[in-house]
């Protein structure tokens, strides 16, 4: 490879990367933008020049691509994890690994530009990586011209679909690569001329070719087509251009969802008389369930933040929930938020009515709790159609059989922030408990007869239930509050004795309607309970909350004189609350309707082929390369007569040993070679198996199968053996290795070059004469 011939394919190759490269960095903004693309495409350069003039088999480039994104992609994305500014750490590896499928997800969902956040500069590096690499090799390794422009153009194509609808300025990316890519081909071209008329001409023309006055004319009329494109880009004022993130459903933010228990008091007070939902029928005991709640950050209990923890489902959930189904159809009347309402765990739902497909689009299942919610929102008028289990409480006597039982298995949860008097006073409670479910009879019990119920109607009560209105409840003479105080005290009781509860929102009416008749879900049906996991049994209700003529005193609301807790407490709301302030933060909120979008899966089915196409682009070499070696070895094994299947295995020893640099001199035996073998490894055992397979190829008798797997494992355990004589990096380069698949000339060339004697005269020494046609390696 001659410096003046290659150097300037290698820097045409490089220059027709660069608008691929500006087309990534609208994503990220600012000139730090350009940086993971331009490092891509260089590295992969820089690489393939490297590997085409070291010759690098298909295992060596593969790898080469892989150690080049470890050691550069940590400072462009982990940044985090490297260790002084740029030397990448196990973490930086580990995170860098995950970032080659999930930075395709990332990069078209974030918010952009995305100049924050690193995690997505990994796709355009890795990607410019490979697409530079497979350029620049091609471009080098063979005198195509044209056909390799096919992948600057994919290139370019690959930024314009991932980056953003809205690009102003980015017209004169395709002018570029049209006039880069006229150039290129011109210039090979012309020089393919010169070079000719160099060699068979004697006297050389002089001025302006007529190929060159032909590309000069191309380049004329392309310069003016190109120019008229964008007048009548600028003069028609057309929209931005469509594109990949454009289809593509962000993840899930839970940050935008307000806990629905902070909406308990305004479903109890404001909305008591309104119908929220009719439900066709209510099951046996059931308790429509909105929301269970699992997460306490001393200010409010809330559904998991975790996102990884939600799955987008369709009508069909990932698994079937055990126990028997009930069947509901539940029409939201009043009701207006993103938490979908079921009987139990969901197996199934459908939506119709208003934005019913946008509805179904947007549900998501927690993995842990079977809690349903939507990002579209359920409106008035929505439907829903689901089959669930009956959660419904146990009977007495069903109850009365989990006095001895423990908690289940599901892990306790770690809720921080406890007030003291709390723990205290659960402690002090339950102390009597031999089991868990003892000391959550105990601890309910105490709460239901020693509690006062009140909703805040007689400013008694203030609504809320963070750390410090619990631990004023608590500090107080007597307890007043409603189901949501009561439900988290219960709950933070129980989690500080290690047992797995959560809260859950719901509805149930005092008297159930008649069998078959719809029910009118009110307002006045919110409750709170608490849930735990007992063994045995699964999720067992329990309501702590007192009833509901259970009056606090009047004359003995005074505090207690005890220390202040250690949570630091909010001020204090109004002394008075009048009936149409009893409400919640999210109660105007607007859920925003998304337009229905078309049911087309081809841009999403490009983006995810876009992930994969990368990681199958790196494997496919290695991957053909085994799957090649794998049929041989079945061919060997399984083709021909039983002398044959042996020599076979002979044939994988010396194909291991090519593979690990050997090289057999063509028209040698299997004991010449085998003697070679046994000069290069003498602490193997190569020659004593040359000589059974010989013994057995060329015997009077045909071979046993018995001897036939005999010598296939004497071949594997030597094939074994000779990869073992490397360090670990060469072995995957051996395994990987396409000498073995080919005769290279080089073998051929040491036969013609070395004075040796006539195999055939030298076997017909060795081998008496009823082994004539002896097969040769």
């Amino acid at each position: 490879m001659k410096a003046r011939t290659w150097w300037p394919r290698v820097l045409g190759a490089w220059l027709l990367m660069v608008p691929g490269v500006l087309a990534f960095q609208p994503i990220f903004g600012g000139w730090a933008g350009h940086v993971p693309a331009l490092v891509g495409v260089t590295t992969g350069t820089l690489l393939a020049v490297v590997a085409v003039a070291l010759h690098f088999g298909p295992a060596l480039w593969v790898g080469a691509i892989l150690l080049c994104y470890l050691l550069l992609g940590g400072p462009i994305a982990a940044p985090e994890t490297v260790s002084a500014g740029f030397l990448p750490t196990v973490a930086t590896v580990r995170r860098l690994v995950v970032l080659i499928w999930e930075s395709w997800s990332e990069i078209l969902t974030v918010a952009v530009p995305a100049v924050d956040i690193p995690g997505p500069a990994a796709a355009p590096l890795l990607l410019g990586m490979v697409a530079a690499t497979a350029f620049v090799g091609v471009v080098l390794r063979t005198r195509s011209v044209v056909a390799p422009l096919l992948i600057p153009v994919s290139w370019l194509g690959a930024g314009i679909a991932l980056g953003i609808h809205h690009v102003p300025d980015a017209w004169w990316l395709g002018i570029v690569t049209g006039a880069g890519m006229l150039v290129w081909t011109t210039v090979h071209r012309l020089q393919r001329r010169r070079d000719v008329n160099a060699r068979f001409l004697v006297r050389r023309a002089r001025g302006f070719s007529s190929t060159a006055w032909k590309a000069f004319t191309a380049g004329t009329v392309i310069a003016l087509a190109c120019g008229t494109a964008l007048g009548v880009n600028l003069v028609s004022g057309a929209p931005g251009r469509q594109v990949l993130r454009d289809h593509v459903t962000p993840p899930l933010n839970l940050s935008d969802y307000p806990s629905p228990l902070t909406k308990f008091r305004f479903y109890e007070v404001n909305l008591e008389d309104e119908v929220l939902f009719t439900v066709d029928a209510l099951p046996p005991g059931g308790r429509l369930r909105l929301a269970v709640m699992d997460h306490w950050d001393g200010v409010v209990f809330n559904v998991s933040q975790d996102s990884r923890r939600y799955l987008r489902v369709g009508r069909e959930m990932p698994w079937q929930p055990e126990g028997e189904l009930v069947q509901a159809t539940i029409t939201a009347e009043g009701y207006s938020d993103v938490w979908v309402p079921s009987f139990g765990e969901p197996s199934r739902v459908e939506f119709s009515g208003p934005r019913s497909q946008a509805v179904a689009r947007s549900l998501h299942l927690n993995q842990d709790t079977g809690q349903l919610l939507t990002s579209t929102g359920i409106a008035p008028g929505n439907s829903i159609q689901v089959a669930s289990t009956n959660q419904a409480p146990l009977s007495a006597e069903a109850r009365g059989e989990l006095a001895g039982r423990g908690i289940g298995p599901v892990p306790p949860g770690r809720f921080p922030l406890i007030p003291e008097v709390l723990s205290e006073t659960g402690r002090s409670w339950a102390e009597s408990g031999r089991t868990p479910y003892e000391q959550l009879s105990l601890i309910e019990e105490k709460l239901r007869t020693e509690g006062r119920f009140s909703d805040g109607r007689n400013n008694d009560s203030r609504a809320g239930h963070t750390a410090e209105r619990l631990a004023f409840m608590f500090n107080s003479d007597q307890y007043v509050g409603d189901d949501e105080q009561y439900a988290v005290a219960m709950a933070l009781m129980a989690s500080q004795l290690g047992i797995p509860v959560r809260v859950v929102l719901g509805f149930y009416p005092e008297q159930a309607p008649a069998p078959g008749q719809p029910w009118q879900v009110l307002g006045a049906h919110a409750h709170v309970w608490v849930e735990a996991n007992i063994e045995g049994a699964g999720w067992v209700s329990f309501d702590p909350t007192p009833p509901r003529d259970q009056l606090p005193n009047p004359d003995n609301t005074v505090p207690k004189p005890q220390p202040k807790p250690r949570v630091e407490s909010p001020p204090l709301p109004p002394e008075r609350y009048e009936d149409e302030q009893v409400q919640t933060e999210e109660e105007n909120v607007d859920l925003k309707e998304p337009e229905e979008e078309p049911g087309d899966l081809r841009p999403l089915l490009i983006a995810i082929g876009i992930g994969l196409g990368s990681v199958l682009l790196l494997l496919s070499p290695l991957l053909l390369v085994a799957a090649w070696k794998l049929r041989r070895r079945r061919h060997r094994r399984n083709r021909g007569t039983t002398a044959d299947q042996i020599a076979g295995a002979w044939g994988e020893v010396v194909d291991r040993a090519r593979d690990l640099g050997f090289t057999t001199l063509v028209g040698s035996t299997r004991r010449e070679t085998a003697e070679e073998l046994q000069q290069t490894y003498p602490e193997l055992g190569i020659e004593p198996l040359a000589t059974r397979i010989d013994s057995q190829v060329f015997g009077a008798d045909e071979p046993s199968r018995k001897a036939r797997d005999e010598s296939w494992q004497e071949s594997d355990l030597l094939r074994r053996s000779l990869l073992m004589t490397r360090p670990w990096y060469a072995r995957a380069v051996a395994l990987f290795s396409v000498r073995s698949l080919r005769r290279g000339r080089s073998e051929a060339a040491e036969v013609s070059s070395t004075p040796k004697r006539d195999p055939r005269a030298r076997r017909a020494e060795e081998q008496p004469e009823a082994s004539r046609g002896a097969r040769r390696n």
